[in-house]
């Protein structure tokens, strides 16, 4: 803002004189602009803010700083960390460091420890011209960074196309994907969808916890075709029903058959790449009743059902109790001598049934109900054995933890085997 005016005549008869004032001028108009400038602060202090909306779940955080050394930690919604006078260091750049990150006992390393899913905080950075702190994590595989500003809660911009980016090559490392040109395409389309679907399911509450899975780049379409192979019986044979009374929630008690001693049940099995939810489900039921008869617990092969229970289909889907009229007829195999190849393949295989190594065999079996709401009875089973069930399996594609409390629907498409049941909370295990 300073006005010189120098003659022409001057600075030829003294350029000593003109380079002087020059200077002066120089000198000057940056001591007018430092004057002008806000002053910066050099150094992270006060309390900043920050939220960002992940996967349908909101994440707020809270860096107080309380000296050069200290400050207090907290983050609220999926994740929960309370921690104050943690300790930090500031190299005076843009890096706050967290020295106990990696340390068992420290506070931060113990809360995130216990989140639900793996969480790491992978830096921290601090930008002394904007005063603001953005802290970036891991949740699972995925990353993803929250910036925190001073005054009221700041909601980060929700995932952009940038983060879909990234977690679309962060999904295809951890799980091994690996598509041809034209493929990678359509398969990022269908993972951005399931993005929503998730983030959706998320933020309804009732559904449970939902996450980013093996299954993210598959479409329901192509998850019902592969993983839910329930169909229903094609004959009118009607089966002979147990006779059962129908107990009530109010009256039930909490049963889970996982902590039994002996064990009556066999390890969780992986039915991958084939609808042979149906033999397994019957497989796991008939192991359980061995054992529950002979105190005998065999791992029994689901691969021979559906190779060579020509009633049912086999990785296109079959249903539990053509296949108990199967394992009447035939027996059936142990696990060892006839292990399970269509979850790599997709195939059915072909039969190798050998009746020299058949293990187990039933005489008959009884539904609890042919109706798909009499929980009445299957409370009433339940306190006695696990059981084979089909349900509505439309939500687990992207399911991680938690209770799915609501719309369970009523289009069976998977069968299972329920081993349990909470009487507080209401629902089956």
């Amino acid at each position: 803002g300073l006005a010189v005016s120098v003659s022409h005549r001057a600075l030829r008869a003294s350029p000593f004189l003109a380079s002087k004032m020059l200077y002066k001028v120089v000198a000057l108009s940056a001591m007018g602009l430092a004057h002008a400038l806000p002053a910066v602060d050099q150094t992270p202090s006060g309390t900043y803010k920050g939220a960002k909306s992940v996967l349908g779940q909101s994440i707020s955080m809270v860096v107080g700083v309380d000296d050069a050394t200290h400050m207090d930690l907290t983050i609220s919604g999926s994740i929960s960390v309370n921690c104050k006078q943690e300790g930090y260091s500031y190299d005076g750049s843009s890096t706050i460091t967290l020295p106990g990150l990696n340390t068992a006992g420290d506070c931060v390393h113990d809360a995130l420890a216990a989140a639900p899913l793996p969480v790491t905080i992978k830096s921290v950075k601090y930008s002394g011209s904007a005063d603001t702190v953005t802290i970036t994590a891991g949740v699972s595989f995925l990353t993803t960074t929250v910036t925190l500003t001073k005054g009221s809660l700041a909601e980060s911009p929700a995932i952009s196309a940038a983060e879909h980016g990234l977690w679309w090559t962060e999904f295809k490392a951890h799980h091994g994907r690996v598509y041809a040109h034209n493929e990678e395409a359509r398969r990022f389309a269908i993972f951005k969808e399931n993005l929503d679907t998730i983030a959706a399911r998320n933020s309804d509450g009732s559904l449970g916890f939902h996450f980013v899975n093996e299954f993210a780049d598959v479409s329901s379409e192509e998850f019902r075709a592969t993983h839910m192979g329930y169909k229903p019986k094609t004959t009118t044979h009607a089966q002979e029903e147990l006779a059962l009374a129908l107990t009530t929630r109010a009256t039930s008690a909490s049963v889970d058959w996982r902590s039994h001693s002996p064990a009556v049940l066999t390890p969780v099995k992986n039915q991958g790449q084939c609808g042979s939810c149906w033999a397994f489900s019957a497989t796991e039921q008939i192991e359980t009743d061995v054992a529950m008869s002979t105190g005998h617990l065999y791992t029994l092969s689901p691969q021979q059902i559906v190779s060579c229970d020509k009633t049912d289909a086999g990785c296109d889907g079959g249903n539990t109790e053509t296949a108990y009229d199967y394992v009447a007829t035939k027996g059936l195999e142990p696990e060892s001598a006839y292990p399970y190849t269509s979850g790599d393949t997709g195939k059915d295989g072909s039969c190798r049934y050998s009746g020299s190594k058949t293990q187990v065999t039933i005489q008959s079996y009884k539904t609890v109900s042919s109706r798909k709401s009499s929980e009445g009875k299957m409370l009433t089973q339940i306190a006695k054995s696990p059981m084979s069930v089909c349900v509505d399996a439309t939500t687990w594609q992207t399911y991680k933890s938690g209770v799915v409390g609501k719309s369970c629907g009523t289009t069976l498409d998977h069968c299972v085997q329920a081993v349990g049941y909470n009487a507080d909370q209401g629902y089956w295990i």
